[in-house]
């Protein structure tokens, strides 16, 4: 049996509605029922539990094959606890084989706010001495559609620090879908498995993109770091200014920009470009 942790999340609910619709023996972990209703509509099993609590954990991890562990988020150091809860409540209940979602920025040398949380959940993976497949994700291509590209319409621009960059965007419904190949794989392993998008994209190529998606003229104009940590604390709490602007220091150094072949190795299909997800995430423009 499958069990998918966040299975009221994004990533997670898409995950179980594949694995469901294709026929698979699988549940759903979700903390209450009180958002779970479009869990309850696939008609899968539930299964309550907390990623603090570490007895309702191994509790829902009872009876469980494989698991596909979607990451917490949040204060980095409630994640990494909660993270070594699930890893040690699966090892205690005899999960065979653990999917879990890591990030391409592993790089000890990062700087990014959830580069240490990330290195622990491997290092924790690695040590449990059952199996486990990493799926390193690149940035998501939902993140910047909402954090970056559809604040900036009512300026016309995208001010980050981040020089010259590009990225490899995934969106989180590919994440899915190659979360879901590899839980339903009769032999799963290998790995770690870089997950990102087929193209790698300057900021200036993302602005032309949303300008003729969205309808509006929109450019790219790099700022200083110093500046845009403030424009952040103007506009979010703790944790997120420290974790945006390191994050974009980690893209300016490169770390997101790798394009790999993994994705297509694992679903058998290129992920979708950055302009298609575009077109796809903004109702009443062509695809």
């Amino acid at each position: 049996m499958i069990l998918v942790t966040g299975a009221s999340g994004y990533v997670g609910g898409a995950v179980l509605k594949r694995l469901s619709e294709r026929g698979h023996s699988v549940s759903a972990m979700v903390r209450n029922l009180a958002g779970a209703a479009e869990v309850r509509a696939a008609g899968v099993p539930i299964r309550i539990a907390n990623y603090e609590d570490r007895a309702s954990l191994e509790r829902a991890f009872d009876g469980v094959d494989r698991l596909v562990f979607v990451a917490s988020d949040g204060d980095a150091r409630a994640v990494m606890r909660q993270h070594a809860n699930v890893i040690d409540a699966a090892a205690d209940a005899g999960v065979g084989h653990i999917v879990f979602t890591s990030i391409v920025d592993i790089d000890a040398a990062s700087t990014f706010y959830f580069t240490p949380v990330y290195r622990d959940a491997e290092r924790r993976l690695a040590e449990r001495g059952a199996g486990a497949t990493l799926l390193r994700c690149s940035l998501y291509a939902d993140l910047i559609l909402s954090n970056w590209l559809r604040p900036a319409r009512a300026t016309g621009e995208i001010a980050l620090p981040l020089a010259e960059a590009r990225v490899a965007p995934i969106s989180r419904d590919d994440v899915a879908e190659a979360l879901a190949n590899v839980a339903a794989s009769q032999t799963p392993g290998g790995g770690p498995y870089h997950v990102t998008g087929p193209t790698a994209y300057s900021f200036d190529e993302i602005a032309a993109a949303a300008s003729a998606i969205f309808g509006v003229t929109m450019r790219y104009v790099p700022c200083a770091p110093a500046d845009y940590l403030a424009r952040l604390w103007a506009e979010a709490s703790d944790p997120w200014p420290h974790a945006f602007s390191s994050l974009c220091r980690s893209i300016s150094e490169g770390r997101y920009g790798t394009v790999s072949p993994d994705f297509e190795r694992l679903v058998g299909r290129p992920a979708e470009d950055f302009e298609s997800f575009l077109r796809k995430a903004v109702p009443g423009r062509p695809l």
